[in-house]
């Protein structure tokens, strides 16, 4: 039962690698643009601004799963310590 308890150190480290899967997330896909960009230069053309808002639609998309994820992971843990619990 002690798992149950809110840990704050273990919340900001929750934090910490959300953001940092999220920044992750941006970098790679703006890199995956810009060599997009680089190599077909001369048949499609890519704005800056437009390499922004793919790179953020799919750093929300990322971060999205990665929150669902997350919570299944949790809900599946506290039913597993409940069953354990009850025995």
């Amino acid at each position: 039962m002690e798992e149950t308890r809110f840990d704050p150190l273990k919340t900001v480290k929750e934090i910490l690698l959300f953001l940092g899967v999220s920044a992750l997330a941006f970098g790679w896909m703006m890199l995956m643009l810009l060599i997009v960009s680089f190599v077909a230069v001369s048949v499609i053309t890519l704005k800056l601004k437009t390499m922004f808002i793919v790179a953020i639609a799919f750093t929300l998309i990322i971060d999205i799963y990665y929150v669902i994820r997350r919570c299944a992971k949790k809900r599946e843990e506290r039913r597993i310590m409940e069953m354990l619990g009850k025995k």
